[in-house]
């Protein structure tokens, strides 16, 4: 018998095949990865219903169903809550919680005075000092019961303050449920702290029951890919545990100023403890939704923050030119990826001084990172013109100012009149150009500038001033120390890129 020849490739299935390959390569070189970063988060907090009602319950089969489902779950907690499941011997409930991330919630929540009411009056130094001890005292509490490292503390209600957000950044914690925030990233750098703000929620008061959940639920597959669209990291809010069963909620207890010991804690009303059967069947259905979505990533903070965390550890003399070309011509402080106003300001200042060492100007300078300033700037110079020579001093002052205090510094002074910080900026920005230029005249004009970066201003201070309206809070609460201050710190503001 003979043997059938071998048949070789015809030339245009070769072809074909080149065709094939050529475009399968060419979709999985341009395919998207996903590019938001979802958080699923819980507030817990209920301390003061009694344990058997259960509702230590909760949390419980919240974080086995997601490790069940594979999707991994941050639990805010207050301080307050991690004590009494210690004291109340839930080491069951501490153990499911752990295998996901676990965050502050605050360490005292609504026992007052809250973090705001805190701050109400309190001064830069010692606000930032006093939160630094009351909350390291927290998270230290939390680390120990759960065993875990916690890297963020989350709002609770409306206690904030930029004092708060400061000492955070200080003991290496990153700040969510933040008021501060730019259009297109809700992840940012406030008072050099990583801050995270933006969620999508309104499952509280649904899981129990059926007709209640599917309308919300439904609401989010129609909206989500609008939810994400554009934005770096989403919270998804999937709830206050207490509320799944509770009618009222837990802080009812401390409204308006009230302080109550506990004896006096009042139970807020129940859902039948059999309808937690409907509750945790309707989450898994949110979770499975969640998990298989391919358009987005689902994290912990503790890779968030390290995902965010990157910053450039030095300014180039390039990049400082077009952040002072942009100052120039815009008239107002500019935002300029990855550096920030204060950090711009900061740079100009240094680089302006080394001239006067050196006779040029640096190839690349430090990143400096001052807090904005701690008193209002004049927006007004008390003067015309400054001469070259003084323009030089102003910014060695402004150098030696930073370097002394950490902040920038309000104004500085020539021939007793003040010279404001946007002022001052604008004038550096144009006695480094000319510089740069090789070119500098012998006097330069002042201008009014204004006193606190304005974008997205009028968002962040609405959301501010918001924070009065919480029920916890004594109804003569002034937000106005807490407002001025975060407008001044808006100076520090910049979009947090991910490494």
């Amino acid at each position: 018998m003979t043997a059938r020849p071998r048949q070789s490739h015809r030339p245009g299935t070769i072809r074909l095949l080149a065709i094939a390959f050529i475009l399968s390569w060419a979709v999985s070189c341009t395919s998207k990865e996903p590019s938001t970063w979802v958080t699923i988060v819980f507030d817990v907090e209920d301390y003061t219903t009694p344990a058997s009602e259960r509702l230590d319950d909760i949390p419980l089969w919240l974080a086995e169903t997601m490790t069940e489902v594979g999707v991994k779950g941050t639990f805010f907690v207050i301080g307050e809550k991690a004590r009494s499941l210690e004291r109340r011997g839930r080491a069951d409930v501490i153990a499911a919680m752990a295998r996901h991330d676990i965050g502050s919630h605050t360490s005292r929540g609504s026992i007052h005075p809250t973090v705001t009411e805190q701050l109400e009056l309190a001064d830069w130094d010692d606000g930032v000092a006093l939160m630094r001890e009351q909350e390291a005292e927290g998270i230290e509490d939390l680390e120990r019961i759960f065993g875990v490292p916690v890297s963020t503390l989350a709002r609770h209600g409306g206690s904030y303050g930029p004092q708060l957000v400061t000492a955070l950044g200080e003991m290496g914690r990153g700040y969510v449920y933040s008021p501060i925030s730019l259009p297109g990233h809700n992840a940012v750098w406030f008072v050099n702290t990583l801050n995270f703000h933006g969620e999508y929620g309104g499952f509280d008061n649904t899981y129990f029951r059926d007709s209640l959940f599917e309308p919300v639920f439904e609401e989010l597959k129609q909206r989500f890919d609008k939810e994400i669209a554009g934005v770096d990291v989403l919270n998804i809010f999937a709830g206050h545990p207490c509320k799944v069963r509770t009618i009222q909620f837990w802080d009812f207890n401390y409204y308006y100023g009230a302080n109550p010991d506990s004896s006096e804690w009042q139970t807020p009303d129940l859902r039948p403890l059999e309808s937690m059967e409907t509750a945790r069947k309707n989450f898994r259905r949110l979770m499975v939704y969640l998990k298989e979505r391919e358009d987005i990533r689902i994290v912990g903070y503790r890779e968030l923050i390290d995902r965010f965390s990157s910053q450039p550890a030095t300014m180039r003399r390039r990049v400082l030119e077009e952040a002072a070309g942009r100052v120039t011509a815009e008239r107002q402080a500019v935002i300029h990826d990855p550096f920030s106003p204060a950090e711009i300001f900061a740079a100009l200042a240094h680089s302006i001084r080394e001239h006067t060492r050196s006779g040029r100007l640096p190839g690349r300078v430090d990143r400096i990172s001052p807090l904005g300033p701690m008193r209002m700037p004049v927006e007004d110079p008390g003067i015309e013109q400054v001469s070259r020579d003084q323009a030089v001093v102003l910014a060695r002052e402004a150098d030696e100012f930073i370097s002394t205090e950490g902040s920038l510094p309000p104004w500085l002074t020539v021939d007793g009149a003040r010279i404001g910080t946007g002022s001052l900026l604008a004038l550096f920005s144009e006695l480094f150009l000319d510089l740069s230029a090789g070119e500098a005249p012998e006097s330069y004009g002042l201008t009014a500038f204004e006193a606190w970066p304005k974008q997205h201003d009028e968002e962040i201070v609405r959301r501010v001033e918001g924070y009065k309206d919480w029920p916890v809070h004594r109804t003569d609460l002034d937000m106005s120390p807490i407002v001025e201050f975060t407008r001044l710190q808006l100076w520090t503001l910049k979009p947090a890129l991910e490494r």
